[in-house]
């Protein structure tokens, strides 16, 4: 879903009453149009403050969307996967589902810096195909 219609999609939606909310978007818009101007923030802090009582981790989103529907075993490995968030448990949960996918799943900590690693555009992991070995 495009940035400009997340906070539309959201909107309406009951209490998150503890649920993971797994954030897999960026503040992007179709090319040619500039990225969208989110106040030095990490998106993910926003859809946080947009989906009250829910527990938001962002993952699955620094591929390119073509490279999750490869195997997540590559080449004798496992295509990596990163996440943040500020709920540990909530961030458990998410690792294992990552496990469970055949992902390896890398713990960048918390939203407001770790999120960042590998939010689109400007982060220094987005859109990189790494696989651990070993």
């Amino acid at each position: 879903m495009s940035w400009p219609k997340v906070q539309g999609a959201l909107a309406g939606l009951p209490d998150g009453n503890g649920r993971i909310l797994i954030d897999t978007n960026n503040p992007m818009q179709r090319p040619p149009l500039p990225p969208i101007d989110v106040g030095g923030r990490a998106s993910t802090s926003i859809v946080e403050e947009w989906t009250p009582g829910a527990r938001v981790v962002k993952a699955f989103n620094h591929h390119y969307f073509v490279n999750l529907e490869k195997s997540p075993d590559t080449e004798g490995g496992r295509r990596v996967l990163f996440y943040a968030g500020n709920d540990e448990p909530a961030k458990r949960e998410v690792a294992h589902l990552i496990d469970q996918l055949g992902f390896f799943g890398i713990n960048l900590g918390g939203v407001e810096h770790g999120s960042r690693l590998f939010q689109s555009p400007g982060g220094p992991l987005i859109a990189h195909d790494l696989v651990k070995f070993g």
